[in-house]
C-alpha cells in the first residue's frame, strides 16, 4: 500500500530544509512504491536490471534538463527494443525522449536529491555498468569542525568548545555564538602598531567553519583548508593568508585595503564578495567574484575583476579570465550543495573525498565523461555514492577506501 506525502514536505526536502522527522517520512513514501512496475514483468531479472539503469539514467538527465533531454546510447537492436517493451505507450518521437514512469520519476528525484544529466565526450557507446557492490556501512557528511590555533601555539577544539568567550589576547575577545561562528572583538586600544598576534583557524577533513574577524569581514572556510589572520588589523593593509577555499565578505574600509595571500595568487580589495579556492591537488587557482572588485596578482600575472568573473591561475603564473561564470557553482559548498558543471569524476571525488574524509583510489586511468547536476552536502556517503552509481559509475567501498572502477 502506497504512503501519502504532501507537496510542500517533498519541496522542504528537495531545498535541504527538512526536519528529520520530515526526512524519515519522505525515505518511508519512498520505500513505499512497488519495487517491479507491471511493465517490467515478464521481463529476465538481467533484463530488468538493465531496463532500470538505463530509465533512471534518463530521468535523472529529464529533470535536469527538462525537455533538453540528453539521448543515451544504446548497444545493440535488443537493447533499444527492452526499452520500448519496458513502456510501450512512450516511445522517442521526433528525435525527443517523454518521461517515462512519473511515479518512478518523482521517487528518484527525492531519493537521489540530485539532476544530474549526462555529457559523453568519447566517441563509443557506453557499457551497462556492473552492479555495483558496496559494505552495509555508512558514513556521515562534514560539518562545522576547526581547530584554532592561538599565538602562544595553544589550541581550542572549536566543535568541543563551549559556547561564549573562549580566551583573550591582549584586548582581544575570542567567543564562540550560539550558532557555532567564531568571533572576533578588538578593543578601541588594540590597533596598535606592534601589538598584532598570528591565529590560524584549521578545517580538517569533513570539516568547515565561520569566523568573523575583528574588522567585521566574515569568512566561510570549507574543509581541508586554513586560514592564518591577526588578531587586529594594525598597520596600512588588511593581510590574511589561506589555503584550501574560503568565501569572503569583505568588510569595506576604503583606507586598509584588504588582502587575502594564497599558494599561486594574492587578491586586493576594498570591500566586496568573493570565493577563492587554491587547493594544493587543483590544477587552477580559482578567484570568483560576486560584488564589488578584485585585483588579483600572480608572481608576474596581474588582472582585474568584475562581479561574475573568474581569475584562473596555474603553476606557471599564467592567467586567465573567464567572464559570465556559474557564481552559484563556485560558491555552492558553502550554501550546502555540491555543484559541478561539465566536471570530470576526478574533480567530483576530489570534493568528496574532502567533505567525506575518505580515500578515492582509481582502478585504471579514469574516463572523460563530464558531469552536470547538484546533490546536498547534507546527505550520507551512501546518498552521494547512490548519486555516483546512476552517473554510470562502478565502484567500491572498504573502510573509507572508495575504488573507482570508471
Amino acid at each position: 500500500m502506497e504512503k501519502n506525502i504532501s507537496v510542500e514536505v517533498i519541496e522542504r526536502y528537495l531545498s535541504g530544509n527538512c526536519t528529520p522527522d520530515e526526512i524519515k517520512e519522505v525515505y518511508q513514501w519512498f520505500r513505499s512504491f512497488d519495487s517491479t512496475p507491471e511493465s517490467l514483468v515478464g521481463l529476465s531479472n538481467d533484463e530488468k536490471d538493465f531496463v532500470k539503469e538505463k530509465l533512471f539514467a534518463q530521468i535523472i538527465s529529464e529533470i535536469g534538463n527538462g525537455d533538453n533531454v540528453v539521448q543515451f546510447d544504446v548497444n545493440t537492436v535488443r537493447q533499444q527494443q527492452l526499452l520500448e517493451e519496458a513502456n510501450p505507450a512512450e516511445q522517442n518521437v521526433g528525435g525527443k525522449t517523454y518521461r517515462l514512469w512519473p511515479k518512478i520519476a518523482i521517487a528518484a528525484s527525492i531519493m537521489l536529491m540530485i539532476c544530474f544529466s549526462l555529457y559523453s565526450v568519447l566517441t563509443r557507446d557506453k557499457v551497462v555498468p556492473e552492479t555495483v557492490k558496496t559494505q552495509l556501512h555508512d558514513i556521515r557528511p562534514g560539518g562545522n569542525n576547526a581547530v584554532l590555533t592561538l599565538a602562544d601555539g595553544s589550541t581550542i577544539i572549536l566543535n568541543n568548545a563551549k559556547k561564549g568567550l573562549l580566551t583573550r589576547q591582549g584586548n582581544v575577545k575570542v567567543s564562540k555564538t550560539t550558532e557555532g561562528l567564531l568571533v572576533y572583538k578588538a578593543g578601541i586600544d588594540n590597533a596598535i602598531p606592534g601589538n598584532t598576534k598570528l591565529n590560524t583557524i584549521n578545517t580538517p577533513k569533513g570539516g568547515q567553519y565561520e569566523v568573523i574577524l575583528p574588522d567585521g569581514t566574515k569568512v566561510w572556510l570549507n574543509a581541508l583548508s586554513h586560514l592564518r589572520f591577526p588578531t587586529s588589523f594594525s598597520g596600512n593593509t588588511r593581510l590574511v593568508e589561506i589555503s584550501g577555499e574560503a568565501y569572503f565578505e569583505v568588510a569595506k574600509n576604503p583606507a586598509k585595503p584588504f588582502i587575502v595571500k594564497s599558494t599561486r595568487a594574492e587578491v586586493t580589495v576594498l570591500g566586496t564578495h568573493f570565493n577563492v579556492n587554491d587547493y594544493p591537488d587543483e590544477a587552477f587557482s580559482k578567484t570568483t567574484l560576486l560584488e564589488g572588485s578584485v585585483k588579483i596578482k600572480g608572481k608576474q600575472a596581474v588582472g582585474t575583476l568584475k562581479p561574475g568573473e573568474q581569475a584562473l591561475l596555474n603553476e606557471r603564473d599564467e592567467m586567465k579570465i573567464a567572464v559570465d561564470v556559474n557564481v552559484e557553482e563556485a560558491v555552492a559548498w558553502k550554501n550546502g550543495i555540491f555543484e559541478f558543471n561539465r566536471a570530470d569524476i576526478t574533480s567530483i571525488m576530489r570534493q568528496a573525498a574532502r567533505w567525506y574524509d575518505i580515500n578515492v583510489i582509481y582502478a585504471g586511468a579514469p574516463t572523460h565523461i563530464l558531469y552536470k547536476g547538484r546533490i546536498s552536502r547534507n546527505v550520507n556517503l551512501s546518498e552521494m555514492l547512490t548519486m555516483i552509481k546512476y552517473m554510470g559509475v562502478n565502484y567500491t567501498l572498504d573502510g573509507k577506501n572508495l575504488t573507482i572502477k570508471d
